[in-house]
């Protein structure tokens, strides 16, 4: 199943689904990211609840959407990460300038 998008008045909803590892499913999220960077809305939350695998490539990625998304005032928040995905960006230092929160819910409230 491929990644899918939620669209509310305010932020966009990307649902990750599976394995990133910098291939076919990488592109369709970050075409997903982008379009979203270019539409009104200026907010994304990407949802990790499915996401069994993120490799450093991708990694590099998302420090790059994130940057992205901060040059057009807007924010990238990454939500519902699992355990051992925390432990990866907190040790990549991917968490320290990369907003995490632990529902869409909770970043919702800060845009």
């Amino acid at each position: 199943m491929k990644s899918t998008i939620e669209e509310f008045p305010a932020y966009s909803v990307l649902h990750l689904n599976g394995q990133f590892v910098g291939g076919e499913e990488t592109d369709y999220f970050l075409t997903m990211a982008n379009g979203v960077l270019k539409s009104e809305k200026k907010h994304l939350m990407l949802d990790f609840q499915n996401v069994t695998y993120f490799s450093s490539i991708v990694i590099g990625k998302l420090i790059k959407l994130n940057r992205d998304f901060r040059d057009a005032d807007g924010k990238l928040f990454l939500c519902n990460v699992n355990k051992t995905l925390q432990e990866v960006f907190k040790i990549t230092k991917v968490s320290s300038f990369v907003e995490i929160r632990d529902t869409v819910e909770v970043a919702a409230k800060e845009v």
